[in-house]
This record gives C-alpha cells, sequence and structure tokens, in this order.
C-alpha cells in the first residue's frame, strides 16, 4: 500500500509542479498518508495537510502518525477536519489548494468547495484530479459503474468484495455538475484536457498503475496505445473522459 500511494504522491507533484512558488502558502485536501505534503514541506515550502481519515480510511490515521512520527525533523502542520469546515478566520487564506483523488470522496463536495474558495486568495488557484463519473467506470474497483444505479451497479460487480468502505464513501461527481456549480459561485473553471489519453498511456507505461487496473481495463489501455487508437483519445471533449484536471480561481469583478 505504501508503494501505491509513493507513486500516487509523485503524480500528485506533477499535479501541481508549475503551481510552485517560494514563499507561498499551501493547502492540500486529503493529504492521506501525508507523502506529498512531508515532500514538499521538506523542500521548503509552506504548506498545510488536511487530513480527517474518515470515510472508509481510517487505517490512513494510524499510518500517517506513524509516518510523522518516524520524520520528527520535518515540521509539517496537519489539520484533521473535513474541508467543508474550513474558514478563513481560523485557517487563514491559501495561494494554492490542491488535491488528488479525493473530491469524490467528499460527501458534500459542493460544500467542501465552497469552503476551500473562502480560504483561496484572491489570485490563488486550486487544482484538482478525481474520476469523471460520466464515464461508467470506478478506478478504485475497476469496475463499471452506473451513477444513476449506484445500488445495481455494486451488486453486479461487487459481489464478492467484502471491504466496501470506499464504495460507500463515493459521491460519483461529474465534470458537469462541478463546472454548473463553479459557475452559480462565480468560480471560473478550466478542464485539463487528453488526460483519458494520459490515463491510458499510464496504465501501459506505469506496471503499478497497471496492477491497479489489472485485467480487461489494462489489457483495452494497451490495445489502444499500441495502436493508431491513441491519437483519436485526445480528442476526446473533457466532459466525456475521466480522469479529470479541473484549474479553479475567483471571476474577477467586471
Amino acid at each position: 500500500m505504501l508503494e501505491i500511494y509513493a507513486n500516487e504522491s509523485r503524480v500528485t507533484v506533477e499535479l501541481i509542479a508549475d503551481h510552485l512558488r517560494p514563499h507561498i502558502r499551501i493547502l492540500e485536501i486529503g493529504a492521506g498518508l501525508c507523502l506529498t505534503s512531508l515532500f514538499l514541506r521538506q523542500q521548503g515550502y509552506h504548506i498545510t495537510a488536511l487530513e480527517p481519515a474518515i470515510g472508509g480510511f481510517d487505517l490512513f490515521a494510524l499510518i500517517k502518525q506513524a509516518i510523522l512520527e518516524n520524520h520528527p525533523n520535518i515540521e509539517l502542520q496537519v489539520m484533521e477536519k473535513p474541508a467543508q469546515q474550513l474558514n478563513p478566520t481560523e485557517d487563514g487564506c491559501f495561494d494554492l489548494i490542491f488535491s488528488n483523488n479525493v473530491m469524490e470522496h467528499i460527501p458534500d463536495w459542493p460544500a467542501a468547495l465552497d469552503a476551500m474558495a473562502t480560504v483561496l486568495t484572491e489570485d490563488g488557484v486550486m487544482l484538482h484530479a478525481c474520476p469523471n463519473y460520466t464515464v461508467p467506470y470506478e478506478p478504485h474497483y475497476g469496475v463499471p459503474v452506473f451513477r444513476h444505479f449506484v445500488t445495481l451497479s455494486r451488486r453486479l460487480f461487487l459481489r464478492n468484495t467484502h471491504d466496501q468502505g470506499i464504495w460507500n464513501s463515493l459521491n460519483f461527481i461529474t465534470c458537469r455538475a462541478l463546472s454548473a456549480h463553479c459557475n452559480s459561485r462565480a468560480l471560473n473553471c478550466h478542464f485539463e484536457k487528453a488526460l483519458l489519453y494520459k490515463a491510458l498511456k499510464r496504465i501501459d507505461d506505469d506496471p503499478l498503475f497497471e496492477e491497479r487496473h489489472k485485467g480487461a481495463v489494462a489489457s483495452i489501455a494497451r490495445l489502444i496505445m499500441r495502436s493508431g487508437l491513441g491519437r483519436l483519445i485526445r480528442h476526446i471533449p473533457p466532459c466525456l473522459a475521466t480522469p479529470m484536471v479541473v484549474e479553479i480561481n475567483k471571476r474577477k469583478p467586471h
């Protein structure tokens, strides 16, 4: 598990690399084992990690504590409250807020996004990477899922799965719902293109990532990437592709 999360941490750093600047305040939402936050703090960045370890991730609390105790020389501020409880009076404001595979686990993600916006500086930016459940695929379990028939999907595809804690935490967020919420809150949002292509390429290139999507998905990914179809996949619009990466900032008044 540590190997998987260390691998994801490298992907998370790549997600925000272009936005890292000296002296900015950074907030990681759903920091998990705090590997990314510890690394960035070690590099001298002013970062705070938020990780409530709820909703099927109870084990995170124990492992996170062990990792933090093993690095006493790195002073990392950790908040253990839900993102919905963020507020500028208690927490201050941040220039960069980010998460990777977290938004889909927040029960009331619109409220969480609103709270994040309150602690985002006027010129700050949010970056969130997560699945887009418009596409009927659940990446944590590597199975099909139909967001309007979640119970049926669970019965059909998770009959032999005893640990359904993560499944029960999923909110089945979509690109269109996220975009509509941002528009209603005077927030600009921009979705990165060609992410489905990058995800399929990663399955083909990254053995650890392939292991998490083994079976038919990995076989299809290899077939697509080793044929000429990969070039066509690049042009699928973000609203019809998964995963999604969204960049959000505050809309400037006219």
